[in-house]
């Protein structure tokens, strides 16, 4: 039994020494292969130097008006004349071309005619029934100043009295006040009568002064409106105004505080490929509107020329100047980490590196401004690269160790 327990505590010692060696072997081996697969770590740095800083938004959207003014027409009938041509100098007024009503648009011109005539009467007869009450008014005042003077207010028939007088003095007013809302609104029903009219003219005229850009009709074209819609029309011409296009851009909730009436604006045009606009911010429309959540406020921009090759509705890219800086210290943006609302850089110091915080001020799509903290010539370490492959027209030096800031210090 005794020499049985001495084979077995000899066979268990033999096994843990066994183990013990395997696990040393393979750990040597580890470590072997680990520290040759371990490459240098190469660190970006760029140097701390003075340059120029814009600080934009970048936005897109549409022109909203080139100054182009739609000629319409409501009338059905065929074109009989037209008297203008592309390029020609109109004047408000003036005629552009004429139509031949068919029996439709006999009838509409007709009745367009007939409520506008309807309606001047009722604004006359409105008027005249004014001057009557226009008298009532001032004989009930003169009751009320007359009651005023003379009554004593002593008994309860002169109080009463003194009442009566005065409650006919408030309703003659009241009733001026209404009959001259009356005629107010008479008179805009009659201005649209007349407008309703004037659109079933047979004559096609100019609604203000320009240049003919478009003629859409010639003579013996068929204007056929559709009756779809209250009050169709049919595009028959346009006319180019003196002035500059205006484009709207949707500006989004983290930017449209920093957007100011008078900044500057970079233009470029999907349909004007290589061309290159300037403009002023002109209207923000601080209200905007919602979709899917997503709130949008509209910028409206001036443009500082106008050009006949910019149309309605064309896509904008622009790019609004919010702030510019001259001659500052500048690092490349992605030298900066930020954290605990601190921003920190990590600056080269001999073979190593410390971190260093920094105040910062405008930046770019690849330039921060520094405001303090740094010192031109410094060199700032950007991020980590392994050796194998590294590009770069900034400087390389090799660290071990440098990657993410770690604690936040200082110098």
């Amino acid at each position: 039994m005794n020499n049985f327990n001495k084979l077995n505590r000899k066979t268990i010692l033999a096994l843990i020494l066994t183990i013990l060696f395997v696990v040393g072997i393979s750990g040597f081996y580890s470590y072997k292969f680990i520290s040759k697969s371990t490459t240098p770590i190469q660190a970006l740095s760029a140097t701390v130097k003075k340059g120029d800083v814009t600080s934009s938004i970048s936005l897109s959207g549409q022109v909203a008006t080139a100054n182009y003014l739609s000629v319409t027409t409501s009338v059905n009938g065929i074109v009989k004349e037209v008297f203008v041509k592309e390029g020609d100098q109109v004047y408000t007024g003036q005629n552009l071309m004429e139509i031949t009503l068919d029996s439709e648009g006999e009838k509409s011109r007709i009745s367009a005619y007939s409520a506008y005539l309807k309606a001047q009467n009722s604004l006359t007869s409105a008027k005249n029934s004014t001057n009557s009450l226009e008298v009532a008014e001032l004989q009930a005042k003169k009751a009320f100043k007359d009651e005023k003077e003379q009554n004593s207010y002593q008994t309860a028939e002169e109080r009463i009295a003194f009442k009566v007088a005065e409650n006919d003095y408030m309703v003659s007013k009241n009733n001026i006040s209404m009959k001259q809302a009356e005629i107010e609104q008479l008179e805009l029903s009659l201005s649209n009568a007349w407008l309703d009219y004037l659109a079933q003219s047979p004559v096609v005229t100019a609604p203000t002064d320009g240049i003919i850009a478009s003629v859409l009709a010639v003579k013996g074209s068929k204007i056929e409106n559709s009756v779809t819609s209250d009050r169709s029309v049919q595009t028959v011409a346009s006319i180019k105004k003196e002035g500059t296009p205006i484009a709207s851009l949707n500006v989004g909730e983290l930017d449209i505080n920093n957007v100011k009436v008078g900044q500057r604006v970079n233009l470029t045009l999907t349909a004007l490929e290589g061309q290159k606009f300037t403009g002023t911010v002109a209207g923000i429309d601080k209200i905007g509107s919602s979709q899917s959540g997503v709130p949008n406020y509209p910028v409206i921009v001036k443009f500082d020329k106008p050009s006949d090759r910019i149309l309605p509705n064309m896509n904008v890219s622009a790019e609004i100047i919010v702030d510019q800086k001259n001659n500052v210290l500048l690092i490349p943006t992605g030298a900066i980490q930020t954290g605990r609302g601190k921003s920190m850089v990590k600056v080269k110091n001999g073979d190593g590196v410390e971190e260093v915080e920094v105040k910062t001020g405008i930046s770019d799509s690849d330039n921060t401004e520094i405001i303090s903290g740094l010192n031109e010539g410094d060199e700032v370490v950007i991020n980590t690269l392994p050796t194998t492959g590294f590009t770069s027209g900034q400087s390389q030096t090799q660290f071990r160790g440098v990657g993410s800031f770690g604690g936040f210090g200082g110098r």
